[in-house]
């Protein structure tokens, strides 16, 4: 969403301004990134959870695609 994209714009200003020396941004930061389940403790208190299937599929997917490209890449280096 648009507000997502600002809000994460914002931060990132935030955090810049933190590297330049302002450590007065710190706690924003903390409670800004917090917001977003930075930390295993954010996404507690979220009630974040991810779907290990998903992940599993992403990973075989990824695994598929890089076998393809083995095979074509072998199929082209044969002929």
């Amino acid at each position: 969403m648009e507000t997502d994209w600002a809000e994460l714009e914002i931060t990132t200003r935030l955090v810049d301004d933190f590297y330049r020396g302002n450590v007065r941004l710190a706690g924003e930061i903390r409670q800004r990134v917090g917001r977003w389940g930075a930390t295993t403790e954010d996404r507690a208190r979220l009630r974040m959870n991810f779907d290990h299937q998903a992940e599993q599929e992403a990973e075989q997917a990824a695994q598929d695609a890089a076998t393809d490209l083995d095979e074509e890449l072998f199929k082209m280096l044969s002929e």
